[in-house]
């Protein structure tokens, strides 16, 4: 509505109370799953992925999984916000806090329910991913930045135990009855589940400092820089100079070597075993909110993203929209058609966001949410 925005903060009608710079990052994650979705195969035209000029394909493989960590991190951030942000909430505030939260972990599963109508949506994850962090919602940023180190390993090592061990788990063609279970669950939606853990509670640590504090946002850039610094070299030096990338290699899929555990998405591995895959992420995802956070403090930073923070107050909108053009136009996509949806989607933003605080799908959780009491 007109009366939940302000005019005067660099000549942009801009909500109050928003964090623009957590929403540029939610745009970002939004163009990864673009790039990802609609995987450009050629300049102009699309042909057979196999065709695909290396660049494209490059930028495909690095957005392949990284975009969906971003958001699951970004979702545990906007839980932490939603319960008292630097300040946990206590009493009564808490368990209003925590109703109206599990009221939109339901909420969020039937929206991903008409979703699936057009495409395989990862949001019931993040509806359950909710819910398990309910409990966690009185915890400071350093008790949930602990519990996020300790679930890295746990969630890679029972990863690795499965597609080494127990590969049959993925192959449940053929189950019935207690199979089916116990493969949905151990390998299935429990894995989904699993893998996001270790990135919602860096997420929800990440949203108890006080981001609306300069020297925390300067300390996350940093902090961020370094940790992914730190990755990717120790990465690299394990995967080539001490022959990880040949280890791999030789061992079949979908066995895995134990060398997959030091190695990133693109090396062979897939992200959800990798833990300095998911340390890669937690630090990217520390420099892009500290730094965007400080970037759009400034007015003419304001001015230059307002297009990209707009959008990242519609990702789930634009979410759910990208599946519906998917159905719509089925691939193979160019390069242009890429950049014309993203064009598409800032224009969008920005007109929509002028009228509106929320976009359609917010305003829909907004609205439900906001009955609890």
């Amino acid at each position: 509505m007109r009366t939940e925005v302000t005019p005067d903060r660099g000549g942009l009608r801009i909500p109050e109370g928003r964090l623009l710079g957590v929403d540029a990052v939610r745009a970002l994650a939004i163009v990864g799953v673009f790039i990802e979705h609609f995987f450009a195969t050629g300049w102009l035209h699309g042909g057979p992925p196999s065709a695909a000029p290396g660049f494209l394909t490059w930028l495909s493989e690095q957005t392949s999984s990284r975009a969906m960590s971003l958001f699951v991190l970004l979702f545990g951030l906007s839980t932490a916000l939603m319960t008292g942000g630097s300040t946990p909430y206590r009493g009564p505030d808490q368990w209003r806090a925590r109703r109206r939260l599990a009221v939109r972990a339901v909420v969020l599963f039937l929206i991903s329910l008409g979703i699936d109508h057009f495409g395989a949506s990862v949001i019931s994850y993040y509806a359950v991913l909710l819910l398990l962090m309910l409990p966690l919602t009185r915890l400071r940023a350093r008790t949930l930045f602990v519990l996020s180190g300790i679930a890295v390993p746990a969630v890679t090592l029972y990863a690795f135990w499965v597609f080494s061990s127990h590969s049959a788990w993925m192959r449940s063609e053929g189950s019935s009855g207690p199979a089916v279970v116990r493969d949905f669950v151990l390998f299935g939606g429990g894995f989904q589940v699993a893998y996001g853990l270790p990135l919602i509670l860096a997420g929800m640590a990440i949203g108890r400092l006080d981001l609306n504090a300069h020297g925390v946002r300067i300390r996350l850039l940093y902090t961020g820089f370094v940790l992914s610094t730190v990755s990717i070299v120790g990465s690299w030096v394990a995967t080539y100079p001490l022959g990880g990338a040949a280890a791999i290699a030789s061992v079949p899929p979908p066995g895995m070597a134990w060398q997959v555990l030091l190695a990133m998405p693109t090396d062979g591995s897939l992200y959800a075993t990798s833990p300095l895959g998911i340390a890669l992420m937690i630090g990217v995802a520390m420099v892009l909110v500290g730094g965007l956070l400080v970037v759009l403090d400034r007015p003419m930073g304001r001015r230059v993203l307002w297009p990209l923070a707009a959008a990242g107050g519609m990702a789930l909108t634009w979410y759910a929209a990208h599946f519906v053009v998917k159905s719509l136009v089925p691939g193979p996509y160019s390069f242009v058609f890429l950049v014309m949806t993203i064009i598409v989607m800032l224009a969008a933003s920005v007109a929509w966001r002028y009228w509106r605080r929320r976009g359609p799908l917010e305003w829909v959780v907004h609205r439900i949410t906001a009955v609890v009491r």
